[in-house]
């Protein structure tokens, strides 16, 4: 029997492996993935928003470094979910930004390596690199599209097809943009009273 598969994270996205995808125009220190991932690499920092799960398919508490349990309710989230949920992005996002400013390699991962992985490295991506809550979701699906294969990695599928993250991400831009000072206007010149020839 895989003990892969006793467990109710079952599917094709839990076992492709590696099962993760370099998020390089993020930043060349982040990696995103599924729950098998920390066991293909070493990581200095791995963000887990379920249990890492080693090459065996059992449980591996020890790859994880940071946990932000989560659930992913695929789109369907009530009001606390998408609430507790917004937290965990938040909070994932700050370790995230801390290890990559310690310079350490950062696998963040879920279940499929899909939503609530890509969610936190999108809000990183938001808070923490400037990108906008669409390009930040339309780079972490293209680099799932390229670097990944499996059974249900395409649309309606995929990375952030959770309408409900999408939502928490275009969020978290906009008070961040709310929270940013207005732009100074420009000064007019000042005379510098000296005389033109």
């Amino acid at each position: 029997e895989n003990a892969m598969f006793d467990h109710p994270n079952v599917g094709p996205g839990c076992a492709d492996q590696p099962g993760y995808s370099h998020l390089e125009a993020i930043d060349p220190l982040l990696w995103v993935g599924n729950e098998v991932a920390a066991a293909h690499a070493h990581f200095g920092c791995v963000v887990s928003t379920v249990p890492s799960r080693g090459l065996n398919g059992r449980t591996a508490p020890q790859l994880t470094t940071h946990a932000v349990m989560f659930a992913d309710g695929q789109g369907k989230e009530t009001k606390a979910g998408i609430v507790h949920a917004k937290s965990c992005i938040l909070q994932g996002a700050v370790y995230v930004d801390a290890a990559i400013t310690a310079g350490k390699a950062v696998l963040v991962h879920c279940a499929w390596g899909q939503n609530r992985s890509c969610a936190i490295c999108c809000a990183f991506a938001v808070l923490h690199r400037g990108m906008s809550a669409i390009d930040a979701i339309a780079y972490v699906r293209e680099r799932n599209l390229i670097e990944r294969r499996y059974a249900g990695q395409q649309p309606p599928g995929g990375a952030m097809h959770n309408k409900a993250f999408r939502e928490i991400i275009a969020e978290i831009e906009r008070e961040r943009d709310a929270a940013q000072p207005p732009a100074m206007p420009m000064a007019a010149p000042q005379a510098t009273g000296l005389s033109q020839p």
